[in-house]
C-alpha cells in the first residue's frame, strides 16, 4: 500500500476511535457514566475538529500542509503523553487532569499496567489511543518525507 493511503488510513482509524471511546458507553474499557451527554459531545467536537483538521492538512498532499499535519499529531500525542505517563511516571498531573477527575472518571476502567506507589495508571482505552496516535505520527512523516 502506497505511503500516503496508508497514513491517511491511520489518520481515519484514530478519528473512529477517538469518536466511539467519547461517545459510546463501553464499560469497562471507558466510564462515560460521569459525563453529561453535554461534556461528551464537547469532548468528541473539540478532538475531533483537531484530528479532522489533521486529516485535512495531509490530504491537500501540499508539502508545508502535511509537515503541519505530523506537527499537529506530535502535538496531539504530546499532550497525551503529559496528561497519562507523567502522573504514572512522577505522580505529578496537569491542572487540567487531577487525581480527583482521574478517580471519579476513570478509576474503574481496564488497566493493563503495574501500579507505581499510589500513581494513576494509564488506563487501556488511552493506551490504544496513544499507540494509534504515535502510529498516526509516524505514519504521516513517513509519508511525508518519502
Amino acid at each position: 500500500m502506497d505511503l500516503f493511503i496508508w497514513a491517511l488510513v491511520m489518520q481515519v482509524l484514530l478519528f473512529i476511535y477517538f469518536e466511539i471511546t467519547s461517545l459510546v458507553p463501553l464499560f469497562p474499557w471507558n466510564d462515560l457514566s460521569k459525563y453529561s451527554t453535554k461534556e461528551k459531545v464537547v469532548e468528541a467536537t473539540s478532538n475531533g475538529i483537531i484530528i479532522l483538521l489533521g486529516i485535512g492538512l495531509f490530504i491537500t498532499q501540499v508539502k508545508a500542509l502535511m509537515i503541519l499535519s505530523a506537527i499537529l499529531w506530535g502535538l496531539f500525542l504530546t499532550m497525551q503523553l503529559l496528561t497519562w505517563w507523567l502522573p504514572y511516571l512522577t505522580g505529578k498531573h496537569l491542572k487540567q487532569f487531577s487525581r480527583e477527575l482521574y478517580d471519579t472518571h476513570f478509576q474503574q476502567t481496564v488497566k493493563l499496567l503495574p501500579r507505581i506507589k499510589d500513581h494513576i495508571i494509564p488506563d487501556a482505552q488511552h493506551l490504544v489511543l496513544q499507540v494509534l496516535t504515535l502510529s498516526t505520527l509516524l505514519t504521516t512523516t513517513i509519508a511525508v518525507v518519502g
